[in-house]
């Protein structure tokens, strides 16, 4: 025994001493390299951090400026009229992209409030009242206060039109903020609100002191002369999204992820280290590098997970023991928000991985173990050799094959979510508004009828513009044309449900499936060839569904054999039609389906085609065989159906043909595949 230990030793001491040098020195290399793209990483991540959090500030820093510079000229100026206000405000909103507007709310004591709002309608503004927004967010007279900041003036007016007259001290938040300005003479920033269009964003408040009336007379001149108190307040409102989106735009962020919150800096760093409160609680807006888009809501991207001490090595810095601080702060006018940087996934470590380092190391060492180890081997006898060869060729030949069924289904998978994908959206945005503007036709057909009804004899030129566009046309045929929007839409979402039902790119493993649904997807990507063509009649499909249990499966395979089946069908119906082969029978498929017992099911799928000879029906399942041109097949369509039917679900697949009569493909498959524990734990390649 000791001999024979010895002789081994001496045989491949030299092989062992080789591998342990090698894997020794892989070793090290990947520490180098991964110690090096570390040092790379954290130092890009900090510049990329540091440069974010400045563009943020920058941009909050100059919708604060904008209001200050208004304040400052309502201050320097004795009196303002709208138009002025316009011009000026006008020609710097185009330099401050994403402050969605400014205006200007003068402060009016309760005793003044009549006066006030009869001065507004005198100037052009006929409906004016001092209003707020009750309960259900709808717009009413302001309550009785002791003193109002009504919106006075506003750009740009087309837009924000609602806006005027409405009170901000009917807003607890607003009135919080007002009042701090007017006790600090500065800038501040309310907290998060929902601005006038419903979108969240917040409203800065420069306090204006002084004795300028804005173009009407005070109710007490008295009060004028050397008055330093409140006048009223310049704002400015923004919405976050814009806000991050301009910045975002400007930086165009390719390896940052970023999430912000309501939150100072210090509790966001509690709330992450669960000693305090929970982070998610008070996400604001983040935005993902990976598909570079913006998340308003913290359950898309599964932000709890930050909340979850036990992932947060994993989750917050992929680097933490290399990394400092992902925190910083950003400072609305006397508000504070918190910045959470993250490094994105995929797009760190870009140089040399150092996984690749020890695997090169490993596979060179690997490469000399091994040609030390056949180098020491006898020669191998000829039928050795042979026999080697032979099974090398089989292996070669059979993992071609897989590679190009996965080519094939990658490809295929790819080109049916992208489809999918870009259908999907703008079909969900046409059915989804169809009802909308349905109801706003009726309300407006309403309302036109409604007119009709009071003002039977309208002006001559409304007369002439109902007959130009002729109005009772119109009000019938419009909701004819948005049905038929509806029901295009609706027909596009079913073509759509088919290509995902059909790709099943989400069910790579075993699992219940309707084998039904699966059929009815492959017919329908299938509906054109299927359909009446120049040179030949419409193909008929006789169905014949049986009651099926769910089976176990795998369902995008599955769909590739019925797609494989019914293409070769139709095929040969096309080639019989063109040979004159058919004669006076009308080209037919039938799928039949049913349950043999409560272990097996089948699924029959026949033509009335010219059939197969017997000399090609034994060789129809080896790959690479055809019978069509180059042009138009491969030989691996059957061969692939066949390896996923009887080695992927263990069962049958069998052909039944009768020259001049047709084919009929019998599949039969397993409720429950056997040995599934092993199946699900494998991928079909």
């Amino acid at each position: 025994m000791m001999r024979k230990l010895l002789y081994l030793f001496k045989q491949y001491r030299l092989m062992g001493v080789v591998g342990l040098i090698g894997i020794t020195i892989s070793l090290m290399s990947m520490l180098i390299v991964e110690n090096r793209e570390l040092a790379k990483d954290r130092e890009r991540f900090q510049q990329q951090s540091t440069v974010l959090v400045n563009e943020l500030q920058r941009q909050l820093n100059s919708y604060t400026q904008l209001t200050i510079s208004v304040g400052t000229f309502l201050n320097k100026s004795e009196e303002v009229t709208q138009q002025e206000f316009q011009e000026f405000t006008s020609s710097l909103l185009p330099y401050y992209d994403g402050l969605s507007g400014l205006g200007w709310s003068k402060k009016v004591e309760n005793h003044e409030r009549s006066l006030y709002e009869q001065q507004l309608q005198s100037q052009g503004l006929i409906d004016f009242k001092i209003s707020e927004h009750n309960s259900r967010g709808n717009q009413v007279l302001a309550g009785d206060r002791s003193v109002y900041f009504p919106t006075t003036y506003i750009e740009p007016l087309d837009r924000w039109e609602d806006y005027i007259g409405w009170d901000a001290a009917s807003d607890i938040k607003h009135l919080l903020s007002i009042e701090k300005a007017e006790r600090t003479g500065m800038s501040v920033s309310t907290p998060l609100v929902q601005l006038e269009n419903d979108k969240p964003g917040f409203v800065l408040y420069y306090p204006v002191f002084g004795s300028n009336n804005l173009n009407y007379q005070s109710l007490d001149p008295s009060i004028i002369e050397g008055n330093t108190e409140l006048q009223g307040v310049v704002f400015g409102f923004y919405e976050v999204r814009t806000w991050v989106e301009k910045v975002v735009k400007n930086l165009n962020l390719k390896e940052l992820d970023f999430y912000i919150y309501r939150l100072p800096e210090d509790k966001l760093d509690s709330a992450i280290n669960k000693t305090a409160i929970t982070a998610t609680d008070d996400f604001l807006i983040g935005y993902k590098a990976d598909s570079q888009s913006l998340i308003e809501s913290p359950k898309v991207e599964n932000l709890a997970v930050i909340d979850r001490p036990t992932e947060q090595q994993l989750h917050l810095c992929s680097y933490r023991r290399k990394w400092q601080f992902c925190i910083h702060s950003i400072h609305p006018a006397q508000q504070e928000l918190s910045l959470l940087v993250l490094p994105a996934f995929n797009h760190f470590i870009l140089g040399l991985p150092p996984e690749a380092v020890l695997v090169l190391g490993l596979l060179v060492t690997g490469s000399l173990v091994i040609y030390l180890l056949i180098s020491q081997q006898e020669t191998l006898k000829i039928e050795s050799q042979n026999c080697e060869l032979e099974k090398l060729l089989q292996e070669l030949q059979q993992t071609k094959l897989q590679l190009v069924q996965t080519e094939k289904m990658s490809s295929l998978g790819r080109l049916i979510a992208g489809v999918a994908h870009e259908i999907k959206n703008p079909v969900s945005f046409i059915s989804g508004n169809i009802k909308y503007a349905s109801h706003y036709f009726q309300d407006l057909s309403n309302l036109v009828r409604l007119y009709k009804t009071q003002y039977p004899s309208p002006t001559p030129e409304i007369e002439a513009a109902v007959e130009d566009i002729d109005l009772d046309f119109i009000v019938q045929d419009l909701p004819k044309l948005l049905n038929s929007m509806k029901i295009g839409s609706e027909r596009l979402y079913e073509i759509v449900l088919s290509l995902r039902n059909f790709s099943r790119l989400d069910e790579s493993k075993v699992k219940k499936v309707d084998i039904h649904k699966g059929i009815e997807s492959t017919l329908i990507i299938l509906e054109h060839r299927l359909k009446e063509q120049m040179d030949r009649p419409e193909i008929r499909l006789i169905k014949d569904y049986s009651n099926l249990p769910l089976i176990e499966c795998y369902a995008g395979q599955l769909n590739q054999v019925f797609m494989n089946i019914l293409a070769n069908a139709i095929d040969a119906l096309e080639d019989s039609i063109q040979l004159g082969q058919l004669k006076e029978r009308s080209p037919m498929i039938s799928i039949k389906t049913a349950q043999i017992d409560s272990e097996w099911i089948t699924i029959q799928i026949a033509d009335n085609g010219p059939g197969i000879r017997p000399d090609i029906e034994a060789r129809l399942f080896e790959p690479f065989f055809t019978t069509k041109p180059a042009s138009k097949g491969t030989g691996l369509g059957l061969s692939i159906s066949y390896q996923i039917i009887c080695e992927k679900h263990k069962g049958h697949l069998l052909c039944s043909s009768s020259e001049g009569k047709g084919a009929e493909f019998i599949i039969k498959l397993p409720i429950i595949v056997p040995d599934n524990q092993d199946l699900r734990t494998k991928r079909y390649i």
